[in-house]
């Protein structure tokens, strides 16, 4: 065994227990370290070693790899047989199972003859559940981001990538965790190379892949790495989930409350403005809050365009991201968890003091403050006209809360007849960040009113009539045109400066109370819900 090519899915395994080979009538169970004998090469010639490096092998080479079972539509889908007999080598990170399928752009696997089980100096078989990281599997206070997409190759690495340089940017410490796949170190390099200052993998929670594992065990796994992670003085983590929404594990996944009550949100990398569409139509059904779509879909203007009108969120690319594009909206999720009952999440605490990532600021759409609340302001005065009707010179002022500050509101007189009172009801709830980010940074009218339109239903309002929503919609968009010509929006709302990481984050959460200022000071304090 000493001369055994060892493969990366037994990196934590040390190898001075590697000490006897168990044979004989023997049925393997995932996990399980197995001494195995390369017979005939096929889609696989590499190995991919503990150090990362993708080692060339030989007919009659001896290796060192996990038995488990592999999920992958662009290449194999296998099993674990139900003896020593020969098998399959179904990933280059060291799998050995029972081909079932290929992609038809695959050759066949490299055939490989188990040799046996390796044990320890007692005869036990090792098996990588036993040299997981030692954390404890509760539930865990850490937040998180979670990058899901349409399937593999959707861009969900690149998106979690980019999303861990954008949080280094904003000085926050990043861990990056794969909870679900195939045991193999591409996704962790890239992420390590990235600066995340913690990587881990399902390997790190004891499963050598996680395909036909149970969800509960799943969940327990990723507990156990973000408990470490938080041990280890990380203030958020950026959760990457392998395949696709349909696949058996990620479909339950999406399910669990914990992930949806953790979550600061969800990005979504898709191919495509169809998958895109689904995809976040799925996953608001299921109670996630999805912060906008990336993926490979932004190679194509044209599937951007589609995308961003069919969802309302809009398309980051993976610079975008990693210049912190999101960071706004993280900062106002932070908050709103604050101020929802988890005011005493020192993590949650530090994401809402972050700083903004070292961008050039200006007055165009992606840097502009002031036009955000200005924006908002033209939202609102529709809002109250639709409710209460027409706004005169001699209506009352407040305030509404904001993401972006504290939006200054035009009241009526007297409220038209039939209304519920002088306060319209959308002033007690909070414009979502990713859908405000996604109107003003809309490329296409389509998708500016589809991200109207999602404002509002969040908002709680009935949907605008069609003369009112094409009245705001082009007073929005040419406001939005002139900011791309560098004019400067008019000062038509109170605007509050990005908080210093130094300021008291009591007004960070006191903005997300609910609560407004209904008399003409404008200066007035917002009070805590």
């Amino acid at each position: 065994m000493k001369k055994a090519k060892r493969s990366f899915a037994t990196r934590r395994v040390a190898a001075s227990h590697m000490r006897t080979l168990i044979t004989g009538s023997l049925q393997p169970v995932a996990g399980d370290l197995v001494l195995a004998r390369v017979d005939k090469l096929g889609n696989h010639s590499r190995l991919e070693l503990i150090n990362g490096r993708k080692a060339i092998m030989f007919p009659g080479d001896e290796i060192i790899i996990c038995y488990g079972n592999r999920y992958a539509p662009d290449q194999f889908e296998a099993v674990i047989g139900p003896d020593l007999g020969p098998c399959d080598l179904v990933a280059g990170g060291g799998i050995a199972a029972c081909e079932l399928s290929r992609h038809d752009r695959m050759i066949a696997p490299t055939k490989i003859t188990p040799l046996g089980l390796i044990g320890d100096k007692f005869g036990r078989r090792l098996n990588v559940w036993d040299y997981k990281v030692s954390s404890d599997d509760l539930r865990p206070s850490l937040p998180i981001v979670l990058s899901l997409g349409t399937s593999m190759n959707a861009g969900k690495t690149l998106t979690a990538t980019s999303l861990v340089r954008g949080f280094k940017r904003a000085g926050l410490k990043v861990a990056a965790l794969k909870i679900t796949g195939t045991g193999s170190g591409g996704d962790t390099w890239i992420v390590r190379d990235a600066g995340a200052d913690i990587v881990l993998d399902f390997t790190d929670a004891g499963f050598a892949t996680t395909y036909l594992a149970s969800v509960e065990m799943i969940e327990k796994g990723a507990f156990r790495l973000l408990n470490h992670a938080a041990e280890n003085g990380c203030d958020v983590a950026v959760i990457e989930i392998a395949d696709g929404l349909q696949q058996k594990e990620t479909s339950e996944l999406i399910l669990a409350e914990s992930f949806r009550s953790m979550a600061l949100g969800t990005i979504f990398a898709s191919y495509d403005a169809m998958g895109a569409k689904y995809g976040v139509d799925t996953l608001r059904a299921a109670g996630h809050k999805v912060l906008a779509i990336s993926g490979r879909l932004g190679r194509s203007p044209l599937g951007v365009r589609e995308a961003e009108e069919a969802t309302g969120l809009h398309c980051y690319s993976p610079w975008d991201l990693q210049d912190g594009a999101l960071g706004p909206v993280f900062r106002a999720r932070a908050a709103e968890k604050l101020s929802n009952g988890q005011s005493n999440n020192p993590y949650l605490r530090r994401i809402a003091a972050s700083s903004e990532a070292a961008m050039p600021l200006g007055v165009d759409r992606a840097h502009s403050h002031q036009l955000r609340i200005d924006f908002l302001a033209k939202v609102a005065r529709e809002l109250i006209v639709a409710e209460l009707g027409e706004v005169n010179a001699n209506g009352s002022l407040a305030t509404w809360p904001s993401p972006f500050g504290s939006i200054l509101v035009t009241l009526p007189e007297r409220p038209s007849q039939g209304s519920q009172g002088s306060i319209p009801t959308f002033m007690s709830v909070q414009a979502p960040a990713e859908l405000v980010e996604a109107a003003v940074l809309a490329k296409s009218r389509g998708a500016l009113k589809s991200s109207l339109g999602g404002i509002v239903q969040a908002l709680g309002c009935a949907p605008l009539p069609a003369a009112r929503m094409s009245y705001l919609l082009n007073e929005t968009w040419s406001m939005f045109e002139a900011a791309d010509h560098h004019d400067r929006p008019l000062q038509n709302a109170l605007e509050a400066p990005p908080l210093d990481a130094h300021d008291d984050i009591d007004a960070v959460i006191m903005n997300f109370s609910g609560l407004f200022n209904e008399h003409s000071d404008q200066h007035a304090p917002l009070g805590r819900a």
